[in-house]
């Protein structure tokens, strides 16, 4: 099957993105990796109106240690790179072992964590291991 008719947009920045989503309410869907979404959209489980696609706006790939001590993640970083991250490896550990058995690599190079989360499969690896770690999320 193919999806049905949707509007593409591509924003250049975090407001922009915020804003074409508060324009097109529940009819937009953000794209991140697209590794739920798009088959949704395929098997027409899943018809937005609106795509908005977030791969174009930068500061949101990121792992670093916050001035708190803790692990920060921004929600486009690719599971692959959380997969091959020291600094994942060194402060949380279950995380970082959790990675290489999320789905197959093709899908660990383009899905991002943000993405997983917020899809919330309950049969999903990354939901336990937030609850595990006591994941807190800023949105």
């Amino acid at each position: 099957m193919k999806p049905a008719q949707f509007e593409y947009f591509a924003p250049q920045s975090l407001q922009d993105a915020l804003n074409l989503m508060a324009q097109h309410g529940y009819d937009a869907k953000p794209l991140a990796g697209g590794q739920s979404l798009v088959p949704a959209m395929n098997f027409r489980l899943a018809q937005p109106g609106i795509l908005v696609d977030l791969n174009h706006i930068p500061g949101l790939a990121y792992i670093r240690l916050g001035s708190d001590g803790d692990l920060h993640i921004g929600a486009m970083t690719r599971h692959s790179t959380v997969e091959q991250d020291l600094l994942v490896a060194q402060h949380a550990p279950l995380l970082h072992e959790t990675m290489p058995h999320i789905a197959h690599r093709q899908i660990r190079n383009r899905g991002t964590i943000g993405g997983s989360l917020a899809h919330a499969d309950p049969s999903a690896e990354l939901p336990s291991v937030a609850v595990a770690l006591h994941a807190r999320f800023r949105l």
